[in-house]
């Protein structure tokens, strides 16, 4: 696995790899080392209250992403979800929660970062500078200095930011979703639940064809 990890990577930054491509061939080899189901019954926490979402609160369809920030699968991901908030964000409820691996040294801090944007209202601005921009950040000696750029781009209060992201409160909300995700059988990221079942779509046309069908 960190072989093809490791080939997946240096293709990244070859100019003449799509990155549909990618996404397929990141894709593949969740399946291929994971034997994840292409739909199997989801045990992880329907949406509550205080997750991170967008989208109607009442929204007919949720779609659940567990992720972590530094899984470069996640950020191949990215632009497919984000084209599906565009176009179905006002009838299906987006929730993101935190999942970041033992493997990923700067996951956790990138989760709190995030969260902590999110509690200035600035959550989904984070997100996407932290999976555009995960290369940077990923490779640094420190990614705090990054991550103050980020939140200072975003007009945050840094103060607040700083706090927010150092709060016992913070770490115990990524702990718990974490905790609960390994507990409803999250086994890699991303790990998508729409409605009540586990996917794993292979491209956009797939994931949007599922959320269709599930609407």
């Amino acid at each position: 696995m960190h072989a093809l990890r490791q080939h997946l990577l240096a293709a990244k930054g070859a100019p003449w790899v799509g990155g549909s491509l990618l996404v397929l061939l990141a894709v593949g080899a969740l399946y291929l080392f994971t034997g994840a189901a292409a739909s199997e019954p989801s045990r992880t926490p329907q949406p509550r209250a205080d997750d991170i979402s967008f989208g109607p609160a009442d929204a007919p369809l949720s779609v659940i992403e567990y992720s972590d920030f530094q899984c470069p699968f996640c950020a191949e991901y990215a632009p497919i979800l984000a084209t599906l908030r565009e176009k179905y964000g006002d009838r299906v409820k987006f929730v993101f929660r935190f999942y970041p691996l033992a493997g990923h040294p700067y996951a956790t801090i990138a989760a709190k970062a995030a969260y902590a944007a999110s509690l200035q209202g600035k959550f989904w601005e984070m997100h996407d500078l932290l999976f555009g921009n995960q290369k940077e950040w990923s490779e640094s000696a420190d990614p705090r200095p990054f991550f103050n750029a980020y939140a200072k781009s975003l007009g945050l209060d840094l103060d607040r930011f700083h706090a927010d992201a150092d709060a016992q409160s913070t770490t115990d909300f990524i702990a718990r979703q974490a905790a609960e995700g390994k507990q409803g059988g999250v086994t890699h990221t991303p790990w998508f639940v729409v409605g009540d079942s586990v996917v794993l779509p292979r491209s956009l046309e797939e994931f949007d064809k599922v959320i269709q069908e599930a609407l």
